[in-house]
């Protein structure tokens, strides 16, 4: 008499078997043994029975389609399948995060000046970036310093530093005393 296994039963038993094949410790194998034994008497087997029927896999090629699916699938495909998810969650995300940051820009005008600034004709103002401030006497010894540093020919620093080539040397022969 063949009786109809709950999924849930099914695993539970299974579970029970792996304690009972696997356990180094003898009172734990007993112990999985006789739970074994109780559960295949519930549905009416003896435990050979019931592990033929829960066990497909050892008692010839009647596995069910969810085992063979899972044995199926190699490690790689595991592999590829979680990472492909990552990776549309992650592009998920982005793409959620890029149109709040959209929304949000809009809402605070900055489309709207865009298409202004588009429409009106006049140019860009050029920006100044003259400076008033004075360059000292120490700072103009420091960059000819420098600038000899890095092996620059007298005449090169002269006209980077903007002075003669006579207050180069000079800077030149301070710094080889010191």
């Amino acid at each position: 008499m063949e009786q109809k296994i709950s999924p849930k039963d099914r695993d539970r038993f299974r579970k029970i078997i792996l304690v009972m094949k696997s356990a180094t410790i003898d009172g734990e194998r007993d112990a999985a043994s006789m739970a074994a034994t109780r559960m295949a008497a519930q549905w009416d087997m003896t435990l050979e029975e019931a592990i033929e029927e829960t066990h497909p896999e050892i008692y010839g090629d009647r596995y069910a389609e969810r085992e063979r699916t899972a044995r199926r699938q190699s490690a790689y495909e595991a592999w590829e399948t979680g990472t492909m998810r990552m990776m549309r969650n992650k592009e998920a995300q982005e793409k959620y995060a890029f149109e709040q940051a959209k929304r949000q820009a809009r809402q605070r005008g900055l489309d709207e000046r865009e298409k202004n600034a588009a429409n009106s004709n006049a140019k860009p103002r050029a920006r100044n970036f003259h400076s008033n401030a004075k360059v000292s006497p120490t700072d103009t010894f420091r960059l000819i310093t420098v600038l000899l540093k890095d092996g620059l020919p007298l005449r090169r620093v002269a006209e980077l530093a903007d002075v003669s080539t006579n207050e180069v040397a000079r800077v030149y022969l301070l710094n080889r005393e010191a």
